[in-house]
């Protein structure tokens, strides 16, 4: 989108943020309006009405047929033959996006237009998070951008005493707006970020995590692809990077699958179309293109990725940039399959949601960006359906005396997918990553109890948020610092890394 400084800078003074939180009153007929909004211009994109029941149904069926079929020993060829080729096309896609080229860095020249920046809003939902304000607030505080053009906003739940406590202390030092989210309809983050919306001020918008520290020239990136981008630009997406990949294994393949995502999966996608599955944080929108297509769905889990796929079906554009944001990855493997579940969860849903409409959605997305929608959202709980069934099924088959044909499907699998870690690690940079590539089968195995998690929470409960917990929280024994350990992970090339 591209915009004259002059233009620029006349918009930058008309939204010249406010640090006077709104009315309680203000907030409680936003959330009314935010728990309807998307229903009442599409019904078919909201998941207030359940969705995910029928998939999640798919998956359960087939996993159970798998253990009669071993139980009863009954010919399963048919069955091996669908998971076989399933498992063929995901890992095809993802041998292919190692093939592909690293994305340049843009050769646009960056003007000197000090001065001209417009005001940004920085949009924080927070929950039980008190122990993380004093690192995300001096975070922030070192973003290359004109403080005085930093609309930065939290969204709190009214009943969160604490963390509203760690945020009101620190008022005297930092100049933010707060708003209190009453309580009514689902806990969730989406539902926080779409009842703030209404009260941001910037003419460009980013969603950051508690536990996030982002790179000091991200805002700046991202206004310069704004700038040098197509009018229908809605987003862009930055790569998040996992500081804490020394703590433990389930960090270390944590830290592994986000390289994979965001150094290959996410740079193929945009190859094959305009659709983007975003993260949950550091995604950078255009508040115009937002808005008019309806925001966050606050009973979607991954309202990102829905958000995303709505994008794409309104013919607006999604793209990435290369200059990171560290986050804190799950150390302990309870809390990381709560997490994992949640976004199985949140594909799930997404997926049935927007196939609601599949003739539509084809006409919309149009054949290439149908193929990607399929592969970006399906990658989670397909996966996790296929290594389940393949488990059982090569138990089967070695019981019925074919062990040389699981063998060798057991042994293509597991090097395909080794050979999507390196790849990634290659791009990534960090050599502790390495050894994490050939322990890859077993940590995708791993999610299969976060598989039936989702499954089970889209049965009973659809849209409860499992929260993540971050810092001491997350740490039975110790306390892992964020300094000590970004210091100790810093590869010696990160992506985007600002210099």
């Amino acid at each position: 989108m591209k915009e004259s400084p002059k233009a620029l800078h006349r918009e930058g003074e008309e939204l010249r943020p406010q640090t006077q939180d709104p009315a309680r009153r203000a907030v409680a007929t936003a959330m009314a309006k935010a728990l309807c909004r998307l229903a009442h211009l599409d019904p078919g994109f909201s998941a207030a009405k359940p969705a995910g029941r029928i998939f999640a149904t798919l998956i359960l069926v087939t996993c159970c047929w798998s253990v009669a079929a071993l139980l009863l020993l009954v010919d399963t060829t048919a069955l091996a033959w669908a998971v076989m080729t399933l498992a063929l096309c995901l890992n095809v896609f993802r041998l292919w996006t190692c093939c592909l080229p690293e994305p340049r860095v843009s050769a646009c020249p960056q003007v000197n237009i000090n001065g001209a920046e417009p005001v940004w809003t920085i949009l924080v939902a927070l929950y039980q998070e008190a122990g993380s304000v004093g690192s995300l607030l001096n975070a922030l505080d070192k973003l290359d951008w004109p403080k005085e053009k930093i609309d930065l906003v939290f969204a709190c739940e009214a009943d969160d005493s604490e963390t509203l406590a760690a945020l009101k202390l620190r008022r005297h030092s930092y100049r933010f707006r707060i708003i209190a989210i009453p309580t009514g309809g689902p806990r969730t983050k989406p539902k926080a970020l779409q009842t703030a919306l209404p009260f941001c001020r910037g003419r460009y918008l980013t969603v950051y995590d508690a536990e996030d520290l982002p790179a000091s020239g991200q805002l700046r990136e991202a206004w310069r692809a704004f700038r040098n981008g197509p009018a229908n630009l809605a987003v862009v997406q930055a790569p998040l990077v996992i500081w804490n990949e020394r703590e433990s294994w389930i960090s270390r393949q944590f830290a592994l699958d986000y390289a994979i995502w965001f150094r290959l999966i996410l740079p193929g996608l945009v190859r094959l179309s305009h659709f983007l599955p975003l993260g949950g944080t550091s995604n950078h929108f255009d508040i115009t293109h937002l808005r008019a297509v309806g925001g966050w769905d606050p009973f979607n889990v991954t309202e990102d990725a829905d958000l995303g796929a709505r994008f794409a079906r309104l013919g607006l554009t999604a793209n990435l940039i290369r200059s990171p944001t560290y986050e804190e990855g799950a150390p302990t493997f309870a809390g990381w399959v709560r997490q994992r579940g949640r976004w199985i969860q949140g594909h799930i849903q997404t997926v049935s949601v927007h196939l609601r409409t599949p003739g539509r959605l084809t006409l919309q997305l149009g054949g290439f960006g149908l193929l990607a929608f399929l592969l970006g959202l399906t990658t989670g709980p397909l996966n996790a359906a296929i290594l389940f069934v393949s488990a059982l099924l090569a138990i089967g088959q070695t019981l019925a005396g074919q062990s040389d044909q699981v063998l060798l499907w057991v042994l293509s699998m597991a090097l395909s997918q080794a050979i999507v870690g390196m790849a990634a690690v290659l791009r990534d940079g960090r050599n502790s990553l390495w050894i994490a590539c050939f322990a890859l089968p077993l940590h995708q195995a791993c999610q299969v109890p976060a598989l039936f998690r989702a499954i089970w929470r889209i049965y009973l409960s659809p849209s409860i948020w499992d929260k993540t917990k971050h810092g001491a929280e997350a740490r039975p024994h110790r306390l892992a610092t964020a300094e000590g350990q970004h210091a100790m992970s810093e590869p010696q090339t990160w992506i985007g890394q600002q210099l």
